[in-house]
């Protein structure tokens, strides 16, 4: 785009705003305007979703309700920047300069981003990217920021009171001062982050993960650490997973399958655990515990299971289609064919593939994994650790590998 153009589009946005005659919205959908400088612009309600402003001057702007859906922010400058209710989902922000922006009520929540697996179109979530950022002052009070990656990133006196940040990463990020009065930080990752003064009064911590962080020099007035209802403590779960158990052992004679598809068992301690077979479609498994569990044949479809812990764990033959997988920790992990069996037992001479095709394995350490003869079409496998992994036999066409170490690994030529 032109910069008269542009200049043009946002002048006829103002008359917009304003009520006035020739007035248009600003749709700048997919542009590409990275290094642009958009300071002090009244840009609210404007429909920007994909837009490249990466590196982008948009200081004191306003994106008031703009629509940002997708864009690409990263290392823009956004400081003192007013986003009030901004729609942000899938966003890039990485190292993006928001010091002291207004992002109330925005919604930093998961994006959709589209891939082509073997010609068929589908859709994956896409967390909003905030790695490195500086958010220092900035104001994000009730934001939804479930699953966004703040990793790193600068928030320093931000007051984030009343936010959704279940299952974020906050790993080595600086909170020194920051306000989380009443956050939902359920099954988040706070490993290594400074909160020297950090307020968490009245938030939710179940299930968060809290290593080499020293509370003791924040102030956590009525602050939930501690399950009161989780599966592991509720007779109830217990007694489903005996009837798993007992489906198991039984060839489905006895007990019942479980089903928990939809359920949220994030930060769950789930190790050792017989699922196999288990209905787990869109379940929430962000940050459980789920080494040398047993999984073959599981339902993992569009499962959450971002942080997990997964080394050691048998996924023979199990269903992982376009699940989130980022960052797991599948060392070890058994994730090649399940030798299927006939009804009396015996071998039937057929083996049932694990399938990973869409799913994002994006920074997952998969060292000395075997995923001999899995369906990887599509996944997408960027800065993961694949060495020593076995993935003869693997279908991995259209795969991501851009950045995964392969040495040592096995493959077809």
């Amino acid at each position: 785009m032109k910069s008269s153009e542009l200049l043009l589009a946002i002048s006829e946005h103002r008359l917009y705003l304003d009520g006035k005659p020739g007035g248009r919205i600003l749709n700048l959908k997919g542009a590409a305007l990275a290094g642009s400088d958009l300071s002090k612009q009244r840009l609210q309600f404007s429909r920007l979703g994909s837009i490249d402003l990466s590196h982008a001057i948009l200081a004191r702007s306003s994106f008031d309700n703009a629509d940002l859906f997708g864009a690409n922010l990263a290392g823009a400058n956004l400081s003192q920047a007013s986003l009030v209710g901004a729609d942000l989902r899938g966003a890039n922000l990485r190292k993006a300069n928001l010091e002291g922006a207004d992002l109330e009520r925005a919604d930093l929540g998961s994006g959709q981003g589209v891939i082509f697996v073997s010609g068929e179109r589908r859709v994956r979530d896409t967390p909003t990217d905030l790695t490195g950022a500086n958010l220092k002052n900035a104001k994000l009070v009730g934001v939804k920021a479930n699953s966004a990656d703040f990793s790193y990133a600068n928030l320093m006196g931000a007051d984030l009171s009343g936010a959704q940040l279940n299952g974020a990463n906050l790993s080595g990020t600086d909170l020194t001062r920051a306000n989380f009065t009443g956050a939902s930080l359920r099954a988040a990752l706070l490993n290594n982050a400074r909160v020297d003064e950090a307020r968490f009064d009245g938030a939710d911590m179940r299930r968060a993960e809290l290593r080499n962080i020293d509370l003791s020099k924040a102030s956590c007035r009525d602050v939930l650490l501690h399950e009161t209802d989780t599966a592991q403590d509720d007779e109830a779960f217990r007694l489903r997973l005996g009837q798993h158990v007992d489906w198991i052992v039984s060839n489905g004679a006895r007990g019942r399958r479980l089903d928990m598809s939809g359920a949220s068992l994030a930060g769950f301690n789930l190790s050792k655990v017989d699922l196999s077979g288990a209905k787990l479609s869109d379940c929430d498994l962000s940050g459980a515990d789920l080494r040398g569990a047993k999984l073959c044949l599981a339902q993992l479809d569009k499962a959450r299971l971002r942080g997990c812990q997964l080394a050691g764990a048998d996924l023979s033959g199990a269903s992982l289609a376009r699940a989130d997988l980022a960052g797991a920790k599948l060392g070890g992990a058994k994730l090649g064919p399940m030798a299927i069996r006939a009804a009396d037992g015996r071998p039937s001479g057929r083996d049932w593939p694990t399938d990973l095709r869409g799913a994002s394995l994006v920074q997952a350490d998969l060292t000395g994994a075997d995923l001999r003869n899995a369906r990887l079409e599509g996944a997408d496998f960027t800065s993961a650790d694949l060495t020593t992994a076995d993935l003869r036999g693997s279908d991995y066409v259209n795969a991501v590998l851009g950045g995964a170490k392969l040495t040592g690994a096995s493959y077809d030529t």
